[in-house]
């Protein structure tokens, strides 16, 4: 509620999958995969999968991250 509060979306803190983010930005597999190995969206790799936070990628895709 506090991230509410200060005028973030509580939507911002959900953690995506490769497939979730390939859907949400309509690009290849591919290219999200090249994008996160080449550390152009920040995101944080787990094992062998890697987790993208949909807040640090709005950030991103508007210019701030």
């Amino acid at each position: 509620m506090a991230a509410f509060a200060a005028g973030r979306d509580p939507a911002d803190d959900d953690v995506l999958t490769v497939d979730e983010l390939v859907a949400w930005l309509r690009l290849s597999e591919s290219t999200v995969l090249r994008l996160l190995s080449e550390r152009e969206i920040p995101a944080r790799k787990v094992g062998h999968q890697w987790r993208i936070r949909r807040g640090r990628v709005r950030d991103w895709l508007d210019g701030r991250e």
